[in-house]
């Protein structure tokens, strides 16, 4: 393995971005980094904590194995959805991100408005 992971790991954090069509204001504000911070490891100037690197998994739907380049795979994608998980639209996901930013008290009324659409016989008492 490289000594210097960061323009590796860098590249792979922007493909992966890429393909799920995301700004890296997005992926930043996702994980928690300032914006030009999160431009700085996908520039490979400098590298995340492990907390951190955890978030950018989960927010780009990254293993871990691909994130760092331990094993072989595929070229640094992200995984595929399977079957059973259908492929979100680039609108989806920007709407998944916005929802996981809402304070809480926003986001349970967010959760009022989805149950009412999705079931109104239950918000009407019918």
């Amino acid at each position: 393995m490289d000594d210097t992971p960061q323009p590796q790991l860098g590249a792979v954090l922007r493909r992966a971005r890429v393909h799920l069509d995301l700004t890296q204001e997005q992926v930043a504000r996702a994980v928690g980094f300032a914006p030009e911070v999160y431009g700085r490891v996908e520039r490979g100037d400098m590298l995340p904590s492990v907390p951190k690197l955890w978030q950018l998994c989960v927010t780009l739907r990254l293993s871990a194995d691909v994130l760092l380049s331990l094993k072989p795979r595929e070229p640094s994608s992200p995984e595929k959805p399977t079957a059973d998980e259908p492929a979100e639209s680039p609108e989806l996901r920007r709407l998944i991100m916005l929802v996981c930013e809402l304070p809480p008290d926003r986001f349970r009324l967010f959760r009022i408005l989805v149950r009412a659409i999705t079931h109104p016989d239950e918000e009407c008492g019918r």
